[in-house]
C-alpha cells in the first residue's frame, strides 16, 4: 500500500463521517492543530529526563488521537463523543500532584530556563492555539464542552510541567555550588572535578574519548583524566593547552591569528609548552583568571566544544553561588 492516495491534489480531504471538505475548513484547522500540538508534545517528551512526567505525556499523546478523531466527525452523522470528565478529572489531579511540589511564583515566567522546559513551553501555546480553532468551530457546531475544558486544562499542565523541571534545574545548580565548595573564587580539586566531569559529560555525548587537564592560576597541576582510549600523545598536548590558557589568559584558539606572521605574537608558539591552536580555555571568576582546562583528544572543533562546555557548567554555577 502506497503511503499517498492522490485524494488530496485538489485541497480537499475526507472527515470522519465522509463526504469531503475544503482544507480550509474550520475542523481542518481544528485537528490539524492539535496534530501539530501532538507532534510538539512528543519532542518535548523526548527531552524530558522524569520519568514520572514522560509517562504523562505519553497518555496524553494517546488521548489526543481521540481529540483529533471527534473534531474530524463534528458537523457529520457519525460524530463521536471521545473526551468526558474523566479526561478532565485526570488532568486536574495530575496538575494538583505536581503542583504542591513548586513554590508559590509571583512573576511571569520567561520561557527556555532549561531545554526541556523549553520545549514544554512551546507545546503549551500550541494547546492554547488547537483552544482557540475549537472555540472558533462553536460559532457553528455543536462542541462537546469537554473537549474544550480537556485542552484548556493540558496548557495549565504544561505550564507546571515545565516550571517543575525550572525548579529542579535550581535545585540542582544549588547542589552542584555546595559539592564544589563555598570559595568559587579560588581553583581547587573540588572544582576541578566538577570541571571534568561536565568535559566527559559533553565528550561522552559527541563520542569521542579525551584527556581533559585542570591547572591553577599559576599552571601548576589539580587534576587530569584520560578516558579510555584516548590518544596517549593527548596527555602531554591537554596540559600545555591548560598552561597556555591560564598563562597568557586566553583561549588556545584564539593564539592562532596572534602567532601568524602578521600577528602580534608572532612565533610565541615555538616557546616550550604553548600550544597555538583550540582546546585551551581559561577559568574565571568575576574577571579573574584562577585556572584552566584544557582538553585534547578529537579535532580541533570537538576540543574546544568539549572544553567551552566544562568551563561554561562552572560557570553556571559559580553565577547561581553569586547572584
Amino acid at each position: 500500500m502506497k503511503i499517498y492516495t492522490r485524494g488530496g491534489d485538489h485541497g480537499e480531504t475526507s472527515l470522519i463521517g465522509g463526504g469531503k471538505v475544503s482544507k480550509e475548513d474550520d475542523r481542518l484547522w481544528a485537528y490539524g492543530t492539535i496534530d501539530e500540538f501532538n507532534s510538539f508534545l512528543g519532542l518535548a517528551r523526548s527531552k524530558v529526563k522524569d520519568h514520572r512526567l514522560k509517562e504523562v505525556l505519553l497518555n496524553i499523546q494517546r488521548e489526543l488521537f481521540h481529540v483529533g478523531a471527534e473534531l474530524a466527525s463534528i458537523g457529520t452523522d457519525k460524530y463521536k463523543i471521545y473526551i468526558n470528565e474523566d479526561n478532565v478529572s485526570y488532568i486536574e489531579n495530575t496538575i494538583d500532584a505536581l503542583y504542591k511540589d513548586l513554590p508559590k511564583i509571583n512573576s511571569f515566567i520567561i520561557p527556555g530556563g532549561t531545554e526541556e522546559s523549553g520545549a514544554l513551553d512551546v507545546a503549551r501555546t500550541l494547546a492554547r492555539k488547537s483552544e482557540r480553532y475549537i472555540v472558533k468551530l462553536k460559532e457553528d457546531y455543536d462542541v462537546n464542552e469537554y473537549l474544550l475544558k480537556y485542552i484548556n486544562r493540558l496548557s495549565d499542565l504544561l505550564y507546571t510541567m515545565a516550571r517543575i523541571v525550572d525548579y529542579k534545574d535550581i535545585l540542582q545548580k544549588s547542589k552542584e555550588k555546595i559539592d564544589i565548595g563555598a570559595n568559587l573564587k579560588e581553583l581547587d580539586w573540588k572544582k576541578a572535578d566538577y570541571i571534568i566531569k561536565q568535559c566527559i559529560k559533553k565528550a561522552e555525548e559527541i563520542s569521542v574519548p579525551m584527556v581533559i587537564y585542570v591547572c591553577d592560576q599559576a599552571g601548576n597541576p589539580i587534576s587530569m583524566v584520560r578516558m579510555r582510549e584516548s590518544l596517549l600523545a593527548s596527555l602531554d598536548i591537554a596540559r600545555d593547552k591548560a598552561y597556555t590558557a591560564v598563562a597568557l589568559k586566553m583561549r588556545t584558539d584564539k593564539l592562532k591569528e596572534l602567532s601568524q606572521p602578521t600577528g602580534e605574537l608572532y612565533g610565541i608558539n615555538n616557546l616550550k609548552k604553548i600550544i597555538a591552536f583550540g582546546g585551551g580555555v581559561p577559568i574565571s571568576v568575576d574577571g579573574k583568571v584562577i585556572g584552566a582546562v584544557g582538553v585534547s583528544g578529537g579535532t580541533v572543533k570537538e576540543d574546544i566544544i568539549v572544553a567551552e562546555y566544562g568551563v561554561k557548567a562552572f560557570r553556571e554555577v559559580v553565577s547561581y553561588g553569586t547572584e
